[in-house]
């Protein structure tokens, strides 16, 4: 069914509101034309004027039959489980914050919340506050969300059950849920079961603060129906490297079957959104087994992928390096060359966890999967091999590191900046982001941080403020951003990179690197 068909067949709807309405925040439900673009609004603090934030980073598009244009595939996922368990599109809105007074009426029961960042616990946000200040963007608009929903609630469904779910509702402990107005959490996956849970709660009585997902099995995962934020498409799922600081340690990857993945690329393509983004924990384990990848079936599902007609750009987001390590370079160039499909793309960006250049501390920390069979003193090496291999294959790495992990000393903080100015002349970025306890045990403040970090993280943005802005620029060429759009974009990036390069120094200064000896100095 084309999403045009779709959305005509749900909007005759006499009685006021819908009985389950699902909804997220807006920097989950905004219209934007990459992937970047989303991890740029998650990554903005409140410190950003409104009319920045709301206008140009998350723009959104009034939808003339009142549903979202787009959602989090999150979202998407549970609304085609849902639709497939014989609730009908008379049953189930999916829609954004503008659009709830339209959704919500009489007739609701289940109000289902989607967030990645509800209490701004994620690494990245706890970095980005503690540099720039103010509050995370997506906790302070899924806060404002959560005010209109329960305004609405009150006034017009005072029977409906509140329901939060998605990547990031671990974060809020029993007391803030409650305090929200929360009523119950959703945990994990859950299209197995998520329409036996939603019909327990429409029938009402009592039912457990915290009710358990159930993920299908890969062949059952039921493909979306509209387009998803950012042209999201799920290729794999879970992790299983069992690294302490990740929230899918112990979920087992499993990969989506390629008739699902090409059934939503189509969805997104007849949503008008032909931007994709795809999605994995690890990109190159695709059609693998275990931690052995599979380099013939991944290059197999990208030419499918690219044979869609609609097709325009395709990014990808993360990979460890142990799988980049089992792909000869003609393999990865052969990757690189379909994704980009052409000139509109020279910036093909892969985020790679390296994490620190210690072996000793990542294992430590259960990132001896990621060590592949290694010895932790080879990390280093190692991890610096893989990552100029896919700059040489024409990939452009964003290396991740964490600050402050357990056990970290200032020799490992020391060897993970000499492994940054390894590059200094490299085509990477390098984020940084401070260690924040998965399990919800404390988590860094600025004033942890030693003379040495705010030295390793003024190199690492030294070679931000190079290259993003080239690559962004180079991205939103090959999305078809209008050129208004990318010259407005550029110029506040470019203040921004001067308010920013003032916050390190300024930190780094306040830790006591003044101290110094001058050659020690990031720059």
């Amino acid at each position: 069914m084309a999403w045009s068909d779709f959305r005509k067949g749900r909007a005759d709807v006499s009685d006021p509101g819908y009985p389950i309405v699902l909804t997220a925040d807006r920097t989950l439900t905004a219209r934007y034309d990459l992937l970047f673009d989303g991890m740029l609004a998650a990554s903005t603090t409140t410190t950003t004027p409104g009319f920045i934030t709301e206008k140009l980073l998350m723009p959104r598009r009034g939808s003339a039959n009142g549903f979202a244009e787009r959602a989090p595939l999150g979202l998407r996922r549970i609304e085609a489980a849902l639709l497939r368990a014989d609730f009908s599109p008379a049953d189930v809105a999916v829609v954004d914050e503008a659009q709830l007074p339209t959704a919500i009426g009489s007739r609701t029961r289940v109000i289902g919340i989607s967030s990645g960042e509800p209490a701004g616990r994620g690494m990245n946000s706890s970095t980005m506050t503690a540099i720039a200040g103010g509050r995370i963007v997506p906790r302070d608009r899924f806060e404002r969300l959560l005010r209109r929903v329960r305004g609405l609630v009150s006034e017009r469904a005072p029977g409906a059950r509140v329901v939060l779910g998605g990547p990031g509702a671990w974060q809020m402990s029993p007391e803030e849920r409650r305090a929200a107005g929360i009523d119950h959490i959703v945990t994990g996956y859950a299209e197995a079961n998520v329409a036996e849970i939603f019909r327990k709660l429409m029938r009402g009585g009592a039912q457990p603060e915290v009710l358990e997902g159930q993920g299908p099995v890969a062949r059952d995962i039921p493909f979306i129906r509209a387009p998803s934020t950012m042209g999201a498409v799920e290729i794999s799922r879970g992790c299983g490297m069992g690294c302490h600081f990740c929230t899918i340690a112990r979920e087992p990857m499993v990969h989506l079957p390629p008739e699902t993945i090409l059934a939503d690329v189509r969805a997104n393509i007849a949503g008008e959104q032909s931007n994709l983004a795809l999605l994995s924990e690890d990109f190159f384990r695709y059609g693998g087994k275990g931690s052995r990848a599979n380099p013939g079936a991944l290059i197999e599902l990208v030419r499918m992928i690219r044979a869609v007609p609609g097709v325009r750009l395709l990014q990808i987001d993360h990979a460890n390096l142990c799988s980049v390590a089992q792909f000869g370079d003609s393999d990865l160039s052969t990757i690189r060359c379909l994704l980009t499909d052409g000139p509109r793309q020279r910036y093909l960006w892969v985020n790679v966890g390296v994490e620190t250049a210690s072996g000793r501390l990542l294992k430590e920390n259960g990132g001896a999967a990621k060590l592949g069979g290694r010895y932790p003193r080879g990390w280093g090496e190692f991890s610096a091999v893989q990552v100029q291999r896919l700059i040489d294959a024409g990939y452009f790495p964003f290396v991740s590191l964490i600050i402050g992990l357990p056990g970290e000393t200032d020799e490992d903080v020391a060897r993970t900046l000499e492994w940054v100015n390894r590059f200094r002349e490299g085509r990477l970025a390098v984020f940084p982001v401070i260690y924040a306890p998965v399990n919800g045990g404390r988590a860094l403040e600025p004033g942890d941080l030693t003379p040495r970090h705010w030295q390793l993280l003024r190199a690492c943005y030294r070679l931000n403020f190079k290259w993003i802005p080239r690559l962004y620029w180079d991205n939103q060429s090959g999305a078809g951003v209008p050129l208004w759009r990318r010259a407005l974009l550029r110029s506040m990036g470019s203040g921004q990179i001067i308010q920013w390069w003032l916050l390190l120094r300024w930190n780094h200064w306040r830790a006591g690197a003044h101290g110094l000896p001058e050659g020690n100095q990031a720059g």
